[in-house]
């Protein structure tokens, strides 16, 4: 049995790219912790290699905010053109093992803030999406669903997160009724 080999990013450029392509994709802030975690994840990259271009990446890729005691980055306008024409220089099995490890950190954080249903798409090359939506039990807050949804369009991919936004609960009977 052959063993793929892993993927690893140890150059700062690639590094930086891959910082403004979690943040566009999952289109939210993501803190300097998340992205430290996402980034470890099966030892992508390590850790004060990431450390340096998170440092670095401030005022010219990203914004830097403080947010309730984290570090918390946001795309410039810059950082959005770069994931946009860059993100492709990055190894697709990379991008999407490092996305839907994204999708489960920012997840499990958002349950520590109380939210039930999160969605959350990446834009793939060929214009086409990936949701990512998590459902979880209101009692215990851990994951009651998960559901990935393959999109042609960007728009497409908009359309099913505000609908499903627009009335969470109703998504999540729906599901609880289907799979009853």
């Amino acid at each position: 049995m052959v063993e793929t080999p892993r993927i690893r990013l140890d150059n700062k450029n690639d590094i930086q790219i891959l910082v403004c392509h979690l943040i566009y994709a999952l289109g939210c802030p993501l803190s300097r912790e998340q992205l430290l975690e996402i980034s470890s994840y099966e030892d992508a990259v390590n850790y004060f290699d990431m450390s340096a271009a998170l440092d670095e990446i401030t005022d010219r890729l990203c914004t830097s905010q403080e947010i309730n005691g984290s570090q918390v980055f946001s795309n410039t306008a810059l950082g959005v053109k770069a994931a946009r024409e860059f993100e492709s220089t990055l190894p697709m099995s990379l991008r999407e093992k490092l996305f839907d490890e994204a999708v489960r950190v920012y997840t499990r954080d958002a349950i520590r803030r109380d939210c039930r249903v999160e969605v959350r798409y990446a834009k793939k090359t060929d214009g086409k999406c990936t949701l990512g939506i998590t459902v979880r039990d209101e009692t215990c807050g851990r994951e009651k669903y998960f559901l990935k949804i393959n999109t042609d369009s960007a728009e497409r991919a908009d359309e099913i997160k505000n609908r499903i936004k627009a009335s969470p609960q109703a998504f999540e009977k729906y599901l609880d009724r289907y799979f009853e």
